[in-house]
């Protein structure tokens, strides 16, 4: 079985990234933010008026005081197909919802110590799966298809040791910070957020179920960093088992001009037995692009994603995997915050492919709700070309409580 240390796999991407990168390093700023604790506060970070509930008389503004900033979410959604499903032979619609409950304690708000960040986070999902359920698609429709139950989905301490260095310990989505784009993040397919060639093919420590793991990020520029992780192989254990293996991940990226661009690696350790062959890991590579392509001034932007995935085929039923797409937001006048994109996803199987073409619009109504239609067109469902075409429709709603 091969393994490999984090430090290992640390100073391999430094090894491979100085070079070629290190002439633009005068150029800061990136499109995603590549820190956890960073991701997260931007992405749960409100306002008091940005919030249907307020601010619970002063409870919320005065915890965060003291370092400790309390979010929820609600997500409902509903799915139909408009043709037959591959699991069943339905045309159905779907209601799915869940909800995110998170604590994030600033350790030097909170008087203790400077640098800290504990991020504690709770998910509640209900509802059945339209993929797993009635349509059949190896991309998954819905990237808030998950079990009917709640769980801890994240538990981590990040240590900020200096500007340029971190680490973090816990129960940690991966997908928070490595293989992220931030265009493709408008989308409701789930292959946008990770690609399939990992999901289907390894257990990997996505949503929603994070595994175990420890994170190293260093900055070695303002517009350059590398990062390097381990996760236990088997999330559903939560608890490191040899036959599980482990997964590692490296991922390094630079930003030039208005682009971010990225590269990555990860190895699972776990055995395999597959077509009547053993072997002792899964490996394979990405590739992330976010491109701004005009910017009219006023946070009016045209931007351009581009995610490539790709496995051993020996070993894979999914092999490769490609996604693209524009993300156009403030375009409509008078609709500053709102957000329409189109993206072209594939999959690539050892016998055929699947296609999805979602064309997605999010309006923000309220400060604190907005609504998401989502239109998917899945041809060749399952990866079989003797599958018929299946147009799916989604409406999504988010409050923030």
């Amino acid at each position: 079985m091969i393994t490999r240390t984090p430090a290992t796999l640390l100073s391999q991407i430094v090894g491979l990234t100085l070079l070629p990168w290190v002439v633009f390093a005068d150029d800061p700023g990136f499109l995603g933010q590549p820190s956890s604790a960073d991701r997260e506060g931007k992405i749960h970070g409100h306002a008091e008026d940005d919030r249907l509930t307020g601010s619970w008389g002063g409870f919320r503004d005065s915890a965060a005081a003291r370092g400790v900033t309390i979010e929820a979410v609600y997500t409902g959604e509903f799915v139909s197909n408009f043709d037959r499903g591959l699991v069943n032979q339905k045309k159905e619609t779907i209601y799915l919802d869940n909800l995110d409950l998170t604590v994030t304690v600033d350790t030097e708000k909170a008087g203790l110590w400077s640098g800290g960040t504990l991020f504690i986070y709770g998910l509640r999902n209900r509802g059945r799966n339209p993929t797993e359920d009635v349509i059949g698609d190896l991309h998954t429709v819905s990237n808030i298809e998950a079990v009917d139950k709640f769980l801890l989905y994240e538990a981590w301490y990040e240590q900020q040791f200096t500007e340029r260095f971190s680490a973090l310990v816990g129960f940690h989505d991966l997908n928070s910070e490595f293989y992220v784009s931030e265009y493709s993040s408008l989308f409701l397919n789930s292959t946008p957020g990770i690609g399939p060639e990992i999901a289907a093919n390894v257990t990997p420590s996505i949503f929603s179920k994070a595994a175990l793991g420890l994170r190293l990020h260093f900055d070695p520029t303002d517009n350059w960093y590398v990062q390097a992780a381990v996760y236990d192989g088997d999330p559903k254990t939560r608890g490191f088992q040899s036959e599980e293996g482990e997964m590692y991940i490296l991922e390094s990226g630079v930003s030039l001009g208005k682009g971010t661009y990225k590269v990555g690696y990860w190895q699972h350790t776990g055995d395999i037995d597959f077509n009547n062959q053993s072997f002792s890991h899964n490996s394979g590579y990405y590739t992330v692009i976010d491109q701004e392509i005009f910017n009219f001034g006023q946070d009016r932007v045209i931007g351009a994603f581009f995610r490539w995935g790709d496995v051993p085929g020996n070993r894979n039923e999914v092999t490769s995997h490609v996604d693209l797409g524009l993300h156009m937001h403030g375009l409509i006048p008078g609709r500053d915050e709102d957000d329409f994109g189109v993206a072209y996803i594939r999959a690539n199987t050892r016998t055929g492919h699947e296609k999805v073409v979602e064309l997605s619009y999010r309006m923000v109504v309220m400060p604190w709700l907005s609504i998401q239609p989502s239109y998917q067109r899945i041809e060749n469902p399952g990866g079989d070309r003797d599958n018929s075409t299946i147009d799916v429709g989604l409406l999504r709603f988010e409050l923030t409580l």
